[in-house]
């Protein structure tokens, strides 16, 4: 059994009593911090299991690869490193189609985190951090 799937029973069987709140991932908050909340819904892994897949309440996706040491409990979720990890969500008040969706990527090499998003309609202030969790909500 790999990370990501102890980790996905591990969660799957803490819903719903799993930490809900604002997503940051290596230090970067989606939205303004505090601004939006957060519950995750279900949780699998790739084909490969090397990827943790979490779904959220809003039909958004956080893909997880490689991932390590997980916290999961009412109040406190978070995962320790992660080689790449890709948030995708629809635009909030548009319809969901594939057009109305974005991602943001967050990709670990060495001590180094490099950031990208298809998002080109806002300024997003990144500045990740090898030093936080690879995903917290907070």
């Amino acid at each position: 059994m790999t990370a990501a799937s102890r980790i996905a029973a591990k969660i799957n069987r803490a819903i719903p009593h799993i930490k809900t709140g604002s997503l940051r991932v290596y230090g970067d908050f989606f939205g303004r911090p505090y601004d939006n909340i957060h519950r995750v819904c279900s949780a699998h892994t790739s084909p490969d299991r090397a990827t943790l897949v979490l779904v959220f309440d809003g039909g958004e996706t956080l893909e997880i690869r490689n991932p390590t040491s997980a916290s999961v409990s009412e109040t406190e979720f978070s995962i320790a490193s992660a080689s790449e990890v890709r948030w995708t969500w629809f635009y909030y008040g548009r319809p969901r189609l594939p057009e109305n969706q974005y991602f943001i990527e967050h990709v670990r090499s060495d001590n180094r985190v490099s950031v990208a998003t298809d998002a080109d309609w806002a300024a997003f202030p990144f500045d990740p951090s090898v030093n936080l969790p690879a995903m917290e909500i907070l």
